[in-house]
């Protein structure tokens, strides 16, 4: 049986969108979010949390989430057609606080249409006060090889503690 990837995905970009009105805080707030933008391209997508989440919302099977981003290109990949599996050295711009975590870059135009199309936001999302730490960034420039690369605004150097 054939997987209509694109229906999925207009189901996940709804499902998404509904939540994001009931609920605002699922996108965009360092420390409370699911996924935060990193630029205007990219989301940075909590793993496995996000996955979980748009599944419930939209009653699609968590692996089914990640699939069908995958397959329609708005889960980037990396050369080789791999994930980016090492843990993110982030920070709060905000607070400073530090963390390592499990996460996928996603492409921000699937997000920002959920947002704008369904979930009632009168424009893409800002980019929220989460940043990378600057010593990844010659390791994510080569992932993103091939593609658009993270813009300089996503890194910086954390604060000493």
């Amino acid at each position: 049986m054939l997987v209509d990837y694109a229906d999925i995905l207009t189901r996940l970009e709804q499902a998404l969108g509904r939540a994001y009105a009931d609920t605002p805080s699922i996108l965009n707030i360092p420390g409370a979010s699911a996924a935060l933008k990193l630029d205007p391209f990219y989301y940075l997508a909590l793993r496995p949390l996000f996955y979980q989440l748009l599944g419930k919302w939209a009653a699609v099977p968590p692996g089914r989430v990640e699939e069908t981003l995958m397959r329609t290109g708005n889960l980037v990949l990396g050369p080789g057609k791999a994930r980016y599996m090492r843990p993110l050295s982030v920070y709060e711009e905000a607070t400073g606080t530090r963390l390592q975590l499990a996460a996928d870059f996603l492409a921000a135009s699937c997000i920002d249409r959920a947002v704008t199309l369904y979930g009632g936001s009168p424009g893409p999302l800002p980019v929220s006060g989460l940043r990378l730490a600057l010593g990844q960034r010659p390791e994510l420039d080569a992932f993103f090889a091939g593609t658009t690369r993270l813009a300089a605004l996503c890194f910086a150097s954390p604060p000493r503690a």
